[in-house]
């Protein structure tokens, strides 16, 4: 049997160990080795990194109570190889997996929150919990528990109980295996089975901190972070607070406040501009209106714009031609591309979809519409003004 380290002393870094089997699968080598310090993923933890000799591991599996060590290099020594951890990535997981004991037995005996997942990645750590929902106030108390299991070191005991000690322990979930079952203690304040990789004392987990939650099917997902990863998380904020402060000229703990009068005046401009627009639009349609061309009493208007938005043409367009006896021909030149939107008067007997598809085809374009209107784009810029052109031929030598 495959001699596991991890469980013995999880704080090891560097080991030696003989080499047993190597599988050659996918253009990798699978290595198994008489004992190892490399924890397999598994139980919603992630697979520890680090090197076998001078060969980067990048996964790690157990597989029929075999562990797998995957590498690009096969080995060129099998015995007392020298194998090295990845410490950061190793010490982080510890960090986050304790953390995770306790704040689900948080949950739990604050507010009979189960936890029916975990997931463990590379920047975020989640629960999943049985609560239909969880207040701000929820969360600052199992959040101050959780730190005060943090701060007063408790001791992490490693349990292997026989079957009447394990009868006797509060476990907060039930093993998942029947044999050899690995309870974590966080010194009679929970009780949980476990296969991970955790800290002596709870002191070393730093701090936990819930970053925020939201609704699942089933419950809550809840999104924390500990110990270093609170650390860092912490540096980004407090660095955007102050550069938000300094920008508002407001202390730090005004900064709230300091955005949300911004955010209100920013939607009250937001009106008054849209206010503007649309009595800019209005005199744009009248103005547009009155100087069009008439052929037969009908007006036609035929316009080229620069870097227009379609969509401001489109409310134009509409604005213009609620007004009697009016075709417009529209184009747009925009980031190299082009676009045409074609309307009409309703009392005008002009099918705007099928002129459009007419001469769409001279910008390389596409588009529809309906009887009344119609747009769509193309890519050829250099021909937009002769495709208009061929639609007010049209329009003149067949329609009026």
């Amino acid at each position: 049997m495959i001699k596991k380290l991890y469980y013995e002393n999880a704080y090891t870094k560097e080991f030696t160990a003989n080499i047993i089997e190597v599988k050659e699968q996918d253009a990798k080598f699978h290595i198994v080795m008489d004992q190892t310090s490399f924890y397999p993923e598994g139980g919603g933890q992630p697979n520890d990194l680090g090197k076998i000799d001078d060969s980067a591991i990048e996964y790690v599996y157990e597989e029929n109570q075999k562990i797998y060590h995957v590498t690009e290099q096969a080995p060129e020594n099998f015995y007392n190889v020298k194998c090295q951890i990845d410490w950061e990535r190793r010490f982080d997981h510890m960090q986050q997996h304790l953390g995770q004991h306790i704040l689900s037995a948080c949950f739990e005996k604050l507010f009979d929150g189960e936890t029916i997942g975990f997931h463990l990645g590379t920047d975020t750590v989640t629960i999943d919990i049985t609560m239909e929902n969880m207040l701000p106030s929820q969360a600052e108390k199992i959040e101050y528990l959780a730190n005060q299991i943090v701060f007063n070191n408790l001791h992490v005991h490693q349990r292997y109980p026989n079957p009447d000690e394990l009868k006797k322990m509060p476990l907060r979930k039930p093993p998942k295996v029947s044999d050899n079952i690995r309870v974590i203690e966080v010194d009679q304040f929970d009780y949980s089975p476990c296969g991970g990789t955790h800290p002596s004392y709870t002191g070393e987990v730093g701090i936990i901190k819930i970053r925020k939650w939201e609704k699942m099917k089933g419950g809550i997902r809840v999104e924390f972070l500990c110990g270093n990863r609170a650390l860092k998380d912490y540096h980004w904020k407090n660095n955007s607070i102050n550069k938000i402060s300094a920008l508002l000229s407001v202390k730090d703990i005004d900064a709230y406040e300091g955005i949300d009068r911004l955010y209100n005046e920013y939607g009250q401009m937001k009106k008054e501009i849209r206010h503007m627009k649309a009595q800019l639009t209005d005199y744009e349609a009248d103005f547009l209106y009155d100087r069009s061309d008439v052929h037969k009493k009908t007006k036609l208007l035929v316009k080229v714009f620069e870097d227009r938005d379609i969509n401001e043409l489109r409310v134009l367009a509409a604005k213009i031609t609620s007004k009697p006896d009016i075709i417009i021909l529209f184009g747009t030149k925009q980031d190299l591309k082009v676009q045409m939107l074609f309307s009409r008067s309703k009392e005008i007997d002009i099918n705007m979809n099928q002129l459009f598809k007419e001469v769409a085809p001279m910008i390389n374009g596409k588009g529809g519409g309906n009887p009344q209107s119609a747009q769509g784009g193309g890519s050829d810029v250099s021909n937009l003004e002769g495709a208009l052109q061929a639609a007010k031929q049209i329009i003149q030598n067949r329609y009026l």
